[in-house]
């Protein structure tokens, strides 16, 4: 065969592919379970660009700050004062690289566009594995407008990569375990997990809720099946140069993690008692989604408990118990550890656990769509489920809408202030103030917290070389500061900025030259 034969053989393999492809996707296209899909992914993107070109520029709060000061000083040395070592490192380092190459914290934000977007992607993926496309597309569109999804998509905040590197290796698990999925789906699961745990070490619950199922439905018999262990041996390949950093840092490689474990438990108020914080989750879950959804995900939650409690005899043999046990851990465990091993109350902690929350919603409201279609036609019962649908998403996507626009300008007066520091101070100067993440993010100068009285004040002004002292209402500073700085003259006022946003608020730069 001479060298155009060749080409030319090569031209049509490529044509037939090419053909093949297509056909694919319009077989896909024809389905209009597919379509909705679809139309529910470009929704979800098209909101998410609309709070993009709105948020962009706001600035950021004190966790944000945190990881975004360390990402300046591993790019470009400067301080980084108000980072916390229990953090994990890894967005830091990523974030490093955005900034190194140009593409700072907008880059950061589409990334986390995108990764939303994945999300709501994965969540349909899930629900149709465990269940059925129905079941999927509902959850999709649910968490489509989230507000803890939508809200955390424009902070610079690891809250919304946990929930991706968590229903990534859902994703792979469910297709391994209830769909005949390739052994390779097992073998990713684990570096998924141990990868996202560097983002956010919570991520590791996954692994407890995977182990525990695992050890229920298959005993011993888990400990003979090599995928898991090539799945392993791969995570540790995968932990393995966090763990290098942290032996060589911290003289073990689970140093930080095993401090973040310990330290999360303690310092409680006397009120915050675990049981208390957890009953705080209880409550708190009807106000992450709409109580009309709520009502669903009652019906969801109950149907799967009652099937798993009272046909607990059959897990072993029946994949659909197999399934409910899944949800079951994976809602349960992330409420029972954040309820009862972490010293205080947020709605982001349980970010892993909504995605369950929105499939058992969806489960819940196709059960009632079965029910309906029984005693009439299967056009009015999609109508019905459909109305309730649409309002319960409209009136969750107007409170994201006000939660976003809400917080738009929050820490505005402590970034104003940190980029007039920077324009008027060396590198070597120091700056005291209680909102040290936000001040050494913003003027790129080391930040220290105000001293306990008076004395040690002055005492540290002198040591540190300190050039500024800011006061603000956005991060409380010692009570005598407000008492001392509001009627003195040794400190001269030489910038503010003040607004009034329903309050008012404020950050005041005095000169501690004198």
């Amino acid at each position: 065969m001479d060298e155009k034969e060749l080409t030319s053989l090569e031209k049509k393999e490529t044509e037939t592919k090419f053909s093949s492809r297509k056909e694919k996707v319009f077989q896909w296209l024809k389905d209009n379970r597919n379509l909705i899909l679809l139309s529910i992914l470009v929704f979800a993107f098209a909101i998410r660009m609309y709070y993009f070109f709105m948020t962009t520029s706001q600035p950021l709060w004190w966790d944000e700050a945190e990881y975004m000061l360390k990402a300046k000083n591993i790019a470009f040395g400067t301080p980084d004062t108000g980072w916390w070592y229990g953090r994990p490192i890894l967005f830091p380092v990523i974030s490093a690289l955005f900034l190194k190459i140009g593409l700072g914290e907008i880059g950061l934000r589409f990334l986390w566009v995108l990764l939303s977007v994945a999300n709501v992607f994965l969540v349909y993926y899930v629900a149709k594995s465990l269940f059925n496309k129905r079941v999927g597309l509902i959850s999709a569109a649910i968490i489509s407008v989230s507000y803890i999804d939508l809200f955390y998509t424009f902070r610079l905040l690891v809250n919304l990569p946990e929930i991706f590197f968590v229903l990534l290796a859902y994703s792979f698990f469910v297709k391994y375990e209830f769909n005949k999925g390739s052994n390779k789906f097992v073998w990713a699961i684990i570096p998924i997990l141990l990868i996202g745990a560097l983002i956010r070490f919570t991520i590791g619950i996954a692994l407890i809720i995977l182990l525990i199922y695992l050890l229920i439905t298959k005993g011993i018999k888990l400990f003979k099946e090599k995928n898991w262990y090539i799945s392993f041996l791969l995570g540790v390949l995968c932990f393995l140069p966090y763990g290098i950093y942290s032996w060589i840092k911290y003289g073990s490689p689970l140093y930080v993690i095993l401090s973040v474990l310990v330290g999360s438990t303690g310092q409680r108020s006397a009120i915050d008692t675990p049981f208390k914080i957890f009953m705080d989750y209880v409550k708190y879950l009807p106000a992450y989604t709409h109580w009309v959804l709520f009502i669903f995900f009652i019906v969801g939650l109950v149907f799967i408990l009652f099937n798993l409690i009272f046909l607990f005899d059959l897990l072993k043999k029946d994949d659909t118990i197999k399934r409910n046990l899944f949800l079951i851990l994976a809602l349960v465990i992330p409420l029972i550890y954040f309820g009862f091993f972490v010293n205080h109350f947020e709605d982001r902690y349980l970010s892993m656990a909504l995605p369950i929350m929105f499939i058992l919603i969806a489960k819940g409201l196709d059960l009632f769509y079965e029910q309906i279609k029984k005693y009439s036609h299967y056009t009015l019962a999609m109508i019905i489920i459909l109305g309730i649908l649409l309002f319960g998403v409209y009136n969750m996507a107007i409170h994201s809408n006000a939660i976003i626009k809400d917080k738009i300008n929050s820490y505005e007066d402590l970034r104003n202030v940190g980029l007039w520091i920077k324009e008027n101070s060396s590198p070597n100067d120091a700056i005291v103030s209680a909102g040290m993440p936000e001040i050494t993010y913003y003027s790129e100068r080391s930040t220290f917290k105000h001293a306990d009285n008076l004395s040690d004040q002055m005492a540290l002004i002198k040591e540190k070389n300190a050039k500024y002292i800011i006061l603000t209402n956005w991060e409380r500073s010692p009570d005598w500061t407000y008492q001392f700085f509001s009627n003195q003259s040794e400190f001269t006022p030489v910038y503010q900025s003040v607004n009034q946003n329903g309050q008012q608020t404020y950050a005041i730069v005095f000169s501690a030259i004198n």
